[in-house]
């Protein structure tokens, strides 16, 4: 039991730290990105935190609420797979709970459990570039500028993001102008590239796209924020 203690002990330090980097990254990149927020990962996270009080709370104070504890770390360990889109990658790894009458060995194996978790939950997460089953991985690489005789046409690239011509979808959210959100009038046409925004003109300055991917596979809405800055001169 002592080296089971031991090695739970170093586990979940080393463990707390990748989980930290992790989470550190994605909070860092949804500030930066707010599109990029999973309103469910963030709900999943409270719920974790507040767990984990609760389990060095029964550890320090050698209280019994291992069933209650048990059910609710069953329910935040359910909710992973679906943050993660079941990808096998980002799936806790078998590791048996070791069989003990300490109610103290259970708590320690059910916070480790818990922390390798959520730090695969946040390492999806803050990828800069997404991945579904494995086929693809998407993202806005460029936005390529060129004047028409009705004005101005942007078309948004994406390299992995092409290939891909059905049950692909495009949103813009907002257009910034020198760090002010405006009101740019524009027409929207889904291409082979991605997508070309037209314009009738676009005064000098620094322009921020924030929109959407979206795409449907197997059944499944995948949306893929993104933020691409052209400067006009």
């Amino acid at each position: 039991m002592k080296e089971m203690n031991l090695f739970l002990q170093a586990n979940n330090e080393f463990n707390n730290r990748t989980l930290n980097k992790n989470k550190g990254d994605y909070y860092r990149i949804i500030e930066e990105a707010p599109g990029r927020k999973i309103e469910k990962l963030n709900q999943l996270d409270s719920k974790f935190e507040l767990l984990i009080s609760k389990i060095n709370s029964a550890i320090a104070n050698k209280e019994s609420n291992l069933k209650s504890i048990t059910s609710e770390s069953n329910e935040i360990l359910s909710e992973i797979p679906k943050l993660v889109d079941n990808r096998k990658d980002y799936l806790l790894p078998e590791f048996k709970q070791p069989k003990s009458d300490s109610d103290d060995l259970s708590l320690k194996y059910i916070k480790n459990r818990l922390v390798i978790g959520m730090a695969y939950v946040f390492e999806y997460a803050s990828r800069q570039t997404y991945s579904v089953d494995g086929l693809y991985k998407v993202d806005v690489d460029s936005i390529i500028s060129q004047k028409t005789d009705n004005g101005i046409k942007l078309t948004l690239t994406s390299r992995f993001g092409q290939p891909i011509k059905e049950n692909r979808h495009i949103l813009i959210n907002k257009i910034k102008f020198n760090g002010k959100e405006e009101k740019v009038d524009f027409k929207l046409k889904e291409n082979y590239s991605i997508a070309d925004i037209e314009l009738d003109s676009l005064r000098t300055g620094i322009y921020e796209i924030n929109g959407i991917l979206r795409f449907y596979h197997r059944e499944q809405k995948f949306d893929i924020p993104f933020e691409k800055t052209i400067k006009v001169e």
